[in-house]
């Protein structure tokens, strides 16, 4: 039974399990079509594993991070260097960051055995984030990340590749890293670790590498599951939080009726498009972590068409740019 939310009445259902993993860092990739009303791209996620949970623990972690044993397999998707805009037909109508907005200047997703992703109904209404070790088990030793999400259509997940970044040696300097550095799975996940970790005093520094790392190829996909309200992610022999791929790339798209955004016209008739505040936040923009304890930082390059004006909140300057392609004009305006 698909479990329906009176948003005035009930309390938002809060999947992601974050006394696991903590998204530390997003970094979005988007392009806004206003005709079909959809948001399509890319986002990559940097995390931290908390360390709550294995201290002298890693034992009863491994019995108790389980996930399912659900239909998983993979469907092509555009590489980084492009961003697709989508086509109504291929994604069904049915459900399963900071501020922005775009404006003018003048049914259950379904998969076969081959299918990209399964949709799981959710038969109950869970209020809370799942807490440490308490993943139920249904069959299989792998860890399950879990990320809240609403009315997105899931296209591919991947693990990013960040050893392969220009200068990034300079996070494997240390004796511990070089130690791990035969060992590509870890030498990956401790330079995000090195990255997320860094004083606030080299903040431009992080951030000029969490924009490198996003751009770095892919080295594996990643099994996936849409719920009505979660995205699940596993790694195929992977059982605790810190073997986990601490870098993550999901490529993606809104449907036109997700609730975070408002696709409208302004005062003089112009189409347009924002973020607004939301009962179900920023779940139906991008994959993300809900719960109050996951404060993290963000940064988000965002394209349309040359005719429109692309607005966002933030700290620092955006920088507006303009491209070509296809023969067509459009603008791209960065922020973090």
């Amino acid at each position: 039974m698909k479990m329906e939310l009176d948003f005035t009445r009930d309390d938002l259902p809060l999947m992601s399990n974050t006394s696991h993993m903590l998204v530390k860092h997003y970094v979005l990739d988007l392009a806004v079509d206003i005709k079909s009303h959809v948001v399509a791209g890319n986002i990559v996620l940097f995390f931290d594993s908390n360390s709550r949970c294995r201290k002298g623990n890693d034992e009863q972690m491994e019995e108790a991070c389980h996930s399912w044993s659900g239909e998983t397999c993979h469907i092509p998707a555009p590489g980084a260097s492009y961003i697709p805009m989508p086509d109504a037909s291929t994604c069904s109508t049915k459900s399963g960051c900071n501020d922005f907005a775009v404006c003018g200047k003048g049914e259950h997703d379904t998969s076969d055995k081959n299918g990209s992703h399964s949709n799981r109904e959710q038969t109950s209404g869970i209020s809370s984030s799942k807490n440490c070790c308490d993943i139920e088990i249904h069959g299989s030793e792998d860890f399950v990340l879990v990320l809240d999400c609403c009315d997105l259509c899931v296209l591919k997940v991947e693990e990013v590749d960040v050893a392969v970044v220009p200068g990034i040696q300079k996070f494997t300097s240390s004796a511990k890293l070089m130690d791990v550095s035969k060992d590509l799975r870890v030498l990956r996940n401790q330079i995000v670790r090195e990255l997320v970790t860094l004083p606030a005093d080299c903040w431009r520094e992080q951030l000029h590498y969490y924009k490198q790392c996003s751009q770095a190829p892919a080295c594996g996909e990643l099994p996936f599951v849409v719920d009505t309200w979660s995205l699940e992610i596993r790694k195929a022999g992977v059982h605790l939080p810190k073997d986990f791929p601490q870098a993550i790339r999901i490529w993606y798209r809104t449907k036109p009726e997700g609730r975070s955004l408002s696709w409208t016209t302004d005062q003089s008739n112009r189409p347009c498009v924002y973020t607004l505040g939301s009962p179900i936040n920023n779940r139906a923009l991008f994959p993300c972590q809900e719960p109050p304890v996951a404060m993290s930082t963000w940064q988000a390059t965002v394209q349309a068409d040359a005719c429109f004006v692309v607005l966002m909140s933030g700290e620092n300057t955006a920088e507006p740019t303009e491209t070509k392609q296809g023969g067509a004009m459009s603008k791209q305006a960065t922020q973090g």
